[in-house]
This record gives structure tokens, C-alpha cells and sequence, in this order.
């Protein structure tokens, strides 16, 4: 029984991305003036980005903490099905650069974590702070591509180009940058936890970011 709802739980967050996802799309095609095609592909697949955790422990036997994939599953209803389906980006001051510190914080988590489970757990402090920041540059650095690249299929403005032409004062190429240096601050913010994660004798995190394999999210200290 108690495995049946340790993999009903882990199923949770799937659920909630389409249940958003699935609401998100209705209200776009109904209440918003502007129907976005690309809308239609990004939603759906962003849903289903949660299924990777359960299947990664099913058959990878590598079992992200819980409180990572609530906070990846968030982000993702925040910022594809709230941010983009429902265009929060235009009615929210500076939700987009919110979003993206947001992310550098748990994309640092993410990676630290990885770090452990591909066997990094001996390297050197300094190594482990500069491979994280390194994984949110890159992968701050594929979602500018990727908004990039979806703006050439199919002629949507995801990077705000068009903007020159109402505000002058706009400038993508600096809205872009903004876009990874809050990553950044982002994931700072991630290592000042660490530090207070050592300070308080590893009552924060709890040793689930440092997992010992094959003990589940029981581990070292960070």
C-alpha cells in the first residue's frame, strides 16, 4: 500500500501540468484576442516534462527529490501555461525576469544534485559551485535559442523584437542578456542556501541534494 502511494504521489505533478495546461489552452482560445499556433505545441510538451522524474526512477533508478519536481512543475505552469498561454508577461511587471531567477535557483539545485549522482561527490567545493553555474548559463542560453528558434518557425515574437517598434527604448539584445544574468542571480541565491545549509548542520536541505547511491534521498551532508 505504501508503495502504491509513494507512486501515485510521484504521478502528481504530471497530473497537474495537464490539468494547467489543459485549462491554459481553453482560456487562450477563448478569452485571447491574439491566438498564438505555437501556443498549442509548447503547452502540451511543456505538460508532460513531469513524466521524465517517475520514469527516470523506474527504469534509471535515479530518483529526483520531491520538493525539485514540485518546483520544476511550477515553473513550468507559471511560465508556459500562466506566462504564455495567458500572456501574464504583458499584464505583470517584470514576471518574465521573476521567472528567470527563478529558474537559476532550482536549475542550480537540479544540477548540483546531478553532480552527486554522476559521481561528483569527491570534487573540490569551488568544482561543484562552477559546474552548477555553468549548467544554468547553458541551459538559460538553450531556452534563449529555443525562443529564438520558435520565432523563425513560426513567426511569433517570444523575444519581444517587434517591441522596438512601439518603444524605442526597447532593446532585445539587452532584454536577452537581463534574461540569463537574473539566472545568475538566481542561482547565487542557490549557494548562499548552501551556505546556510552548512551553517544550520544540514537542516535545510537535509542531505537530498548529496544522495549516497542506491539510498534513495537519504545522503551525505552538502
Amino acid at each position: 500500500m505504501k508503495d502504491k502511494t509513494r507512486t501515485i504521489l510521484s504521478w502528481l505533478p504530471l497530473a497537474f501540468g495537464i490539468a494547467f495546461g489543459a485549462l491554459a489552452l481553453s482560456l487562450h482560445h477563448i478569452a485571447c484576442e491574439n491566438i498564438i499556433p505555437s501556443v498549442y505545441i509548447q503547452v502540451p510538451l511543456y505538460a508532460l516534462v513531469p513524466a521524465v522524474f517517475p520514469l527516470l526512477e523506474k527504469f534509471a533508478k535515479i530518483k529526483v527529490p520531491a520538493f525539485l519536481v514540485a518546483v520544476m512543475t511550477v515553473q513550468i505552469i507559471i511560465s508556459v501555461d500562466f506566462g504564455t498561454a495567458l500572456n501574464f508577461y504583458a499584464f505583470i511587471p517584470h514576471y518574465d525576469k521573476f521567472l528567470h531567477a527563478f529558474f537559476g535557483l532550482w536549475c542550480g539545485q537540479l544540477a548540483y544534485y546531478f553532480i552527486y549522482v554522476w559521481g561528483g561527490g569527491g570534487m573540490h567545493a569551488f568544482g561543484k559551485a562552477v559546474f552548477t553555474l555553468l549548467a544554468v548559463l547553458g541551459v538559460a542560453a538553450l531556452w534563449e535559442v529555443s525562443e529564438y528558434c520558435m520565432s523563425l518557425v513560426f513567426g511569433t515574437d517570444p523575444q519581444l523584437w517587434k517591441g522596438v517598434l512601439t518603444d524605442p527604448s526597447y532593446h532585445p539584445l539587452r532584454d536577452t542578456m537581463w534574461d540569463i544574468i537574473v539566472a545568475i542571480i538566481g542561482c547565487a541565491v542557490f549557494f548562499v542556501s548552501l551556505a546556510v545549509d552548512r551553517l544550520c548542520g544540514g537542516r535545510l536541505y537535509r542531505g537530498t541534494l548529496s544522495p549516497v547511491k542506491g539510498e534513495g534521498e537519504k545522503g551525505q551532508t552538502l
